[in-house]
C-alpha cells in the first residue's frame, strides 16, 4: 500500500545564510520532490525566504526574534489547523520554543533539529525544551550531538541521528577556482590552504588556523592562505593576520555565495574548531568537492574524517599538529589525492541530500506510527 503524503510545518529563524539554513532549504525542497506538502515559516526578507519562494515553496514570513511571541504562536497554531499539518519540525532556539508551544496546543508531534555539540544550558527553559516528553524526537546531525544530549538527560530513544547531506553533482564540472584566485589576488601557481566557515567565532578556531599557517609558511614561503565566512574580512581578523606576520599571504574573503568555486581553488581545506562542531558543513562540502581535508578531532568531525582514509585528524588547539598535517598534504600529493578520492566517495555513498531527506521522512513516519499506536 502506498503511504500517503505528509503535511510538514518547518519553523526556522534565519537572519543570515548559514549551514542550518542551507540544510533546511535542502530538506524542504527534497520533501516536496518526494510528494509531501511543506510549509516553511521563516524570517521576512531573509535569504532563506527569497530562495524558498524562488523554489516554489509555501513560505510564511514571521518575526521569530522572540521565543514567546503570542502572535507568532497563534499564527503557527492557525497554520497547523488550516493546513492539516502532521508534523511540526523546528530548527534553532527561537523556532524550538515557538514550535514546541504551537505543537503542544494542537496535539501534533514535534521534531527538533540539533546541529551543535555544545551541551545545552542547564536552566529551566533548556531543560524543558530538551527533556520534555512534548519533544517527540530530536534529530541530531551526528552521534557526537546525540551523546551530548543523552548526557544532558534526554532519553536515547528520542534522539535520531540523521547526517546532513551534500549534493555531489554540484562538484562534477563547471567550477571556476581560477576565477576565485584572480578575484582575491592569489597567484595561480601557489599552494592555497583555506578555512571556510559560515561565520567568525572564537570556538571556530581561526586563531589556531592562523598560528598553523605561520608555521607552514616558515618551510613553504610560497604558500597562501584563505579565510571565508561572515566577519572573516573584519578589522579584528586583519589584526590577527598582522600579528602572525602573514598580511601579504592571507586573503580575507568575507561571505561568499560561490563556495563550490572557492573550494575548487584550494589545495587543502582546514576545519579547526576547538569545540561545538556538530557535523561541519565545510568539511562535508570539501569532501564532496574532492579537496583533501585536515580537521580537528572534535564533535562530529571524527564521524566523517577517518584519519588516513578520508582526511587527517589532529588534536584541537594544537597549531604544531595542524601545521604538520597541512604540510604533509602539501608535500605528498599522492596521499592528498588518495584521501580526496576516498572522501568524495564517502559523501556519494553516505552523505547525500537524498539520503538525508529519506531518513527524515523515516523519522516522521515512525513518530506518526507511534502516535497512532497509543
Amino acid at each position: 500500500m502506498t503511504e500517503r503524503p505528509l503535511s510538514v510545518l518547518h519553523v526556522l529563524e534565519s537572519p543570515s545564510w548559514t549551514g542550518a539554513m542551507a540544510q533546511t532549504f535542502a530538506r524542504c525542497t527534497g520533501l516536496v520532490r518526494r510528494g509531501h506538502r511543506v510549509t516553511l515559516v521563516t524570517t521576512p526578507g531573509s535569504i532563506l525566504e527569497r530562495r524558498a519562494r524562488e523554489a516554489g515553496l509555501d513560505v510564511v514570513p514571521a518575526d521569530l526574534r522572540s521565543e514567546l511571541n503570542p502572535v507568532v504562536i497563534a499564527r503557527l497554531v492557525g497554520l497547523i489547523v488550516t493546513r492539516s499539518v502532521d508534523i511540526v519540525h523546528a530548527h534553532r532556539a527561537h523556532a524550538h520554543s515557538l514550535g514546541l508551544i504551537a505543537s503542544a496546543l494542537t496535539l501534533r508531534p514535534f521534531v527538533l533539529s540539533r546541529r551543535v555539540s555544545f551541551r545545552p544550558k542547564d536552566n529551566v527553559g533548556s531543560r524543558l525544551k530538551y527533556r520534555s516528553r512534548a519533544v517527540t524526537r530530536i534529530i541530531a546531525v551526528s552521534r557526537a550531538v546525540k551523546d551530548v544530549l543523552v548526557d544532558y538527560g534526554v532519553s536515547p530513544d528520542r534522539v535520531e541521528v540523521v547526517y546532513s547531506g551534500s549534493d555531489p553533482t554540484v562538484y562534477r564540472s563547471g567550477l571556476d577556482g581560477e576565477r576565485v584566485r584572480r578575484e582575491l589576488g592569489i597567484p595561480a601557481d601557489v599552494p592555497l590552504v583555506g578555512k571556510v566557515a559560515n561565520f567568525y567565532s572564537g570556538w571556530k578556531g581561526h586563531d589556531t588556523f592562523l598560528a598553523a599557517a605561520a608555521k607552514v609558511s616558515e618551510r613553504r614561503p610560497r604558500a597562501w592562505f584563505l579565510l571565508v565566512g561572515h566577519e572573516t574580512d573584519s578589522a579584528n581578523m586583519r589584526a590577527m593576520v598582522e600579528r602572525v606576520g602573514l598580511a601579504d599571504r592571507v586573503a580575507l574573503a568575507g561571505h561568499r555565495s560561490d563556495v563550490p568555486d572557492v573550494l575548487a581553488a584550494l589545495d587543502v581545506s582546514v576545519n579547526s574548531p576547538r569545540a561545538g562542531e556538530g557535523l561541519s558543513g565545510a568539511v562535508r562540502e570539501s569532501l564532496a568537492a574532492g579537496i583533501p581535508v585536515v580537521a580537528t578531532d572534535v564533535g562530529g568531525n571524527r564521524e566523517i574524517v577517518f584519519d588516513g582514509e578520508t582526511g587527517l585528524l589532529v588534536s584541537p588547539e594544537n597549531p604544531d599538529a595542524l601545521a604538520a598535517a597541512i604540510g604533509r598534504l602539501l608535500d605528498d600529493r599522492g596521499l592528498a589525492a588518495r584521501l580526496a578520492a576516498n572522501g568524495a566517495r564517502f559523501v556519494r555513498d553516505r552523505l547525500t541530500v537524498e539520503r538525508m531527506v529519506e531518513e527524515t521522512e523515516r523519522v516522521y513516519r515512525e513518530v506518526l506510527s507511534e502516535r497512532r499506536g497509543r
